[in-house]
């Protein structure tokens, strides 16, 4: 995910959290992945699911999305399910 999508998203225009924001942009890849296994990052909702999660790091500088406000773990557990619910089905299709 372009470093410019993100910090626009965050509303974020210096250069000084550039590090921290492409860590915090891994964490969430990771986070992703590891839910629901590898994604499509073309997916609109995968790309906003990864934003939502690197938000939630970034304001809150938590250590584990579990930590996460109540509205934005709503939108990550919406999420997660359904692309799960979909590699499920791709996975019993192939």
């Amino acid at each position: 995910m372009e470093l410019s999508l993100i910090k626009q998203f965050l509303k974020v225009d210096f250069d000084d959290d550039d590090n921290i924001i492409e860590l915090m942009a891994d964490v969430a890849t990771d986070y992703i992945n590891a839910a629901v296994g590898s994604c499509n990052y073309e997916d609109a909702r995968v790309r906003l699911l990864a934003l939502v999660i690197i938000t939630e790091l970034y304001e809150k500088r938590s250590y584990s999305v579990e930590k996460a406000g109540v509205k934005a773990q709503y939108t990550i557990r919406s999420i997660i399910a359904q692309l799960q619910a979909e590699q499920e089905m791709t996975d019993d299709e192939a």
